[in-house]
C-alpha cells in the first residue's frame, strides 16, 4: 500500500510572514528525498504523456487502489534518482510540487500547505518563494498551480479509480525480475487493467468509459508495462 503523503514529513499551512525568507531548491539535483521510494503516487491526467517511459500499475490504498509510476523493482530504491537527479524523461508532478500539498479542513476550501520538514540544502541558494514584502514570486505561484491542478487531477481520479472497480477490470499480478547478476525477485501486490476483460466488457460499459473520457488513460497504462523492463536493467 502507498501512503498518500509519502516523502513529506509534517504538513502545515504556508504561511508568508513564518516562511517569508525561505527558499526554494530548483537545481536539477533537487529530487535526493524520492531516492529512497520505488513507487511515486500518479494521477490518471499524467497517463499519456509519462506512459512511454514510465510504467503505470495501481497498489491496494485505503477505501479503494490507487495508481502509481514504479521506478524501481527493488523496495525502498528509486533506480531514476541519482544524487539527486532525475534519470527519466518524465517528472512526475507528485514530486515537482514538492514540498507543497493541499490541506483539506472539512467545511473549508483547501488551503496551501508545506512540508514543515523542508530546508533548502547546505551550499545552495535556491530561490525566495515571497519578495521582502511579502509577496508571492514566480516560483512559488508556478509551484501552487502545479499543486492546484494535481488536486483536481486526484480528485477526478478517484472516479476514474470508483469505475475500473465497479467494472472488475483490475487484476493482480506479480513482476518477476532477472538481473544482470543473475539475482531474481517478485514483485507481489500490484494490480493493472485486465486487458482480457476490457475488450469482454458489454457496449454499454464499453460506452462508460468513452463517455468518462477514461480509455486513453486506460490504454496509456496498459502501454506503459512495457516499460518495466527498462526500470528493471536501472534498478
Amino acid at each position: 500500500m502507498v501512503d498518500s503523503v509519502i516523502f513529506y514529513g509534517n504538513i502545515i499551512p504556508l504561511d508568508r510572514d513564518n516562511h517569508r525568507q525561505l527558499a526554494f531548491d530548483v537545481a536539477d539535483n533537487r529530487f535526493g528525498f524520492a531516492a529512497g521510494s520505488h513507487v511515486v503516487p500518479a494521477v490518471f491526467d499524467e497517463f499519456v504523456a509519462a506512459a512511454p517511459h514510465l510504467p503505470i500499475v495501481f497498489l491496494p490504498g485505503v477505501g479503494a487502489p490507487v495508481p502509481v509510476f514504479l521506478v524501481g523493482l527493488r523496495s525502498g530504491k528509486n533506480a531514476l534518482v541519482n544524487e539527486g537527479r532525475w534519470q527519466g524523461n518524465y517528472i512526475p508532478a507528485y514530486l515537482r510540487r514538492y514540498p507543497l500539498m493541499f490541506g483539506e479542513i472539512e467545511g473549508r476550501d483547501p488551503i496551501t500547505c508545506i512540508d514543515q520538514t523542508y530546508a533548502l540544502p547546505e551550499g545552495k541558494e535556491g530561490e525566495r518563494i515571497f519578495t521582502d514584502e511579502g509577496t508571492e514570486r514566480p516560483v512559488l505561484t508556478d509551484r501552487i498551480n502545479l499543486m492546484n491542478e494535481f488536486f483536481l487531477a486526484a480528485k477526478r481520479g478517484e472516479a476514474a479509480m470508483a469505475t475500473l472497480v465497479q467494472l472488475d477490470l483490475l487484476r493482480p499480478v506479480t513482476i518477476d525480475a532477472k538481473f544482470e547478476s543473475g539475482e531474481t525477485l517478485a514483485l507481489h501486490g500490484i494490480l493493472t487493467v485486465d486487458a482480457g476483460r476490457l475488450n469482454e466488457l458489454s457496449d454499454e460499459d464499453f460506452l462508460r468509459l468513452r463517455k468518462e473520457g477514461l480509455l486513453q488513460a486506460i490504454y496509456a497504462h496498459i502501454s506503459s508495462l512495457t516499460a518495466i523492463d527498462a526500470i528493471r536493467k536501472l534498478s
